[in-house]
C-alpha cells in the first residue's frame, strides 16, 4: 500500500495537470485569427430534397459564431462548410464538415523547396442520418455543434 500511493499521486498530478493549464489547439493556430472568408460547397439535388440548404445553415452556425468577435467578411483564411447529402426513400446520410484553412508558402524537408499548400488549421466533422422530414433541421442542429466547437476552440486560442 505504501508504494502504491505514491504512484497514484503522481498518476492523478499527470491527469489533472493538463485540466487546470487551460486546452488549447495545436499550436494555437486560431490566435488572432478575427477574419474569414466563408464559403459553402454548393449543395446538389439530394440536399433540396432532404431540406438542407445554406440558408438554414448560415442561420444555424450565425447564431452560435456570434459569441466571439470574428467577423465573415473576407480574409487570407477560408472558413469552409462542406455538405454532402445521399437522399434515399426513407432516409438521408449527410456528411458534414467544417474547415479553416490559408494558403501558406510550406518547406518541404525532404528536398528543401518551398512551394504554397493549403494549410489546415482547424476542422471538424460528423457523418448522420434521419428521416427526410426532419433531416435539414437535424443537419443545421448538427452544423450549430461544430461551429460551437470551433467557438470554443478560438476562445481556447484567443483567452
Amino acid at each position: 500500500m505504501i508504494f502504491r500511493l505514491p504512484a497514484l499521486m503522481v498518476l492523478a498530478a499527470v491527469l489533472i495537470a493538463p485540466s487546470l493549464a487551460g486546452a488549447q489547439t495545436i499550436d494555437n493556430k486560431l490566435k488572432d485569427v478575427k477574419k474569414l472568408a466563408l464559403t459553402f460547397e454548393p449543395f446538389d439535388a439530394d440536399s433540396v430534397k432532404c431540406g438542407v440548404d445554406e440558408g438554414r445553415l448560415t442561420r444555424a452556425m450565425g447564431r452560435e459564431a456570434k459569441a466571439i468577435p470574428i467577423r465573415f467578411d473576407g480574409s487570407i483564411y477560408v472558413f469552409q462548410v462542406r455538405v454532402a447529402t445521399l437522399a434515399q426513400p426513407t432516409i438521408c446520410f449527410t456528411s458534414a464538415d467544417i474547415a479553416v484553412y490559408r494558403f501558406d508558402k510550406v518547406r518541404l524537408t525532404g528536398d528543401k523547396r518551398d512551394l504554397h499548400a493549403k494549410v489546415i488549421i482547424w476542422e471538424s466533422g460528423t457523418i448522420l442520418g434521419s428521416g427526410p422530414k426532419t433531416h435539414g433541421l437535424d443537419v443545421s442542429r448538427t452544423m450549430a455543434k461544430l461551429m460551437k466547437e470551433f467557438v470554443e476552440d478560438w476562445r481556447k486560442d484567443n483567452g
